[in-house]
């Protein structure tokens, strides 16, 4: 298989040498190339990437968008850009964890290979501002050390480009923007898989995570209000009732303690049906398949 790596990046020229010098450290196939997409940076970003690539013996595409085009639009023209069977997304404050996983990118085709109906493979992802991994076994074995998940998890994943043929993310700035092609290849009956052997580690510098900082809540609030949005947008009208007792449910574990709070969701979801609309449904039978594999959190 052809493997091209992505990184989409944004000022964070240090960081993005460590993400690429940490690709480079580990076993590639013959046939890699890199795509790295500059969101518009005002550091040495451009310096960095000639620095480390060019003389890395891998060819590879640089371009500095004239503005920032955000996550998703940022990795669809990344997607565009990559030439490989496989595609694969990095986040630019994220390594790989060489020390353990010097075969990742050959471990990962390898499950590829052999298991033709995955279109996404996730990795794992240790948050060092989480301190714990972003990505928990939810779904049914699909064999030693590989699991069926709902979603992709953008900061550490491969495509596969027969099946996704044209830029699959939803175009916004941030957030979510994997759940529509996550939720297209469960409609093909395809399989989205998590492989928690392949472990990056994600460095944020900063922690908006951090949520007794009023400054971070509205990632917050985005984070209850997007997946909702989308998947009003998508699931059958039936299945509405249940997804608004779902939001709820979360809203009142979470946000009790938030003023306004449900208000606030309320507002970044519609915000969201306004500005990225979809008018794409997956199939009832899709539904009830996914129901079987991850129960109640489908919704």
């Amino acid at each position: 298989m052809n493997l091209s790596i992505c990184v989409i990046t944004m000022n964070r020229a240090r960081q993005l040498s460590e993400a690429l010098h940490s690709c480079l450290a580990c076993e590639l196939p013959t046939n890699t190339e890199f795509v790295i997409i500059d969101n518009a940076s005002t550091d040495d970003t451009e310096s960095v990437v000639r620095t480390v690539l060019g003389d890395c013996g891998y060819p590879y595409y640089y371009e500095r968008l004239a503005e920032n085009a955000g996550v998703g639009g940022g990795r669809n023209y990344a997607y565009e850009k990559a030439t490989g069977d496989v595609a694969y997304m990095l986040d630019d404050d994220a390594v790989i964890d060489v020390e353990h996983n010097s075969d990742f990118f050959l471990h990962a085709l390898d499950m590829l290979e052999k298991h033709p109906s995955v279109v996404t493979l996730t990795t794992q992802i240790y948050d060092t501002a989480w301190k714990k991994n972003r990505v928990e076994v939810g779904g049914p074995k699909i064999t030693e050390g590989l699991y069926k998940c709902q979603m992709f998890c953008g900061g550490s994943h491969f495509l596969r480009k027969s099946f996704f043929t044209s830029a699959p993310y939803l175009p916004n700035k941030y957030g979510y923007e994997e759940i529509p092609p996550s939720l297209r290849a469960m409609n093909a009956k395809k399989i989205n898989a998590f492989c928690p052997e392949l472990l990056i580690i994600h460095q944020p510098a900063n922690n908006k995570w951090d949520w007794s900082e009023e400054k971070n809540r509205q990632l917050l609030f985005n984070g209850m209000g997007y997946p909702y949005a989308i998947k009003k947008m998508m699931y059958p009208v039936i299945a509405r009732p249940l997804l608004k007792l779902a939001n709820k449910r979360r809203m009142k574990i979470y946000l009790s303690d938030i003023e306004n709070a449900d208000q606030k969701v309320k507002e970044a979801a519609d915000n969201f049906c306004r500005d990225y609309p979809i008018s794409e449904k997956i199939k009832f039978t899709t539904l009830l398949r996914m129901f079987l594999d991850f129960k109640l959190s489908v919704f």
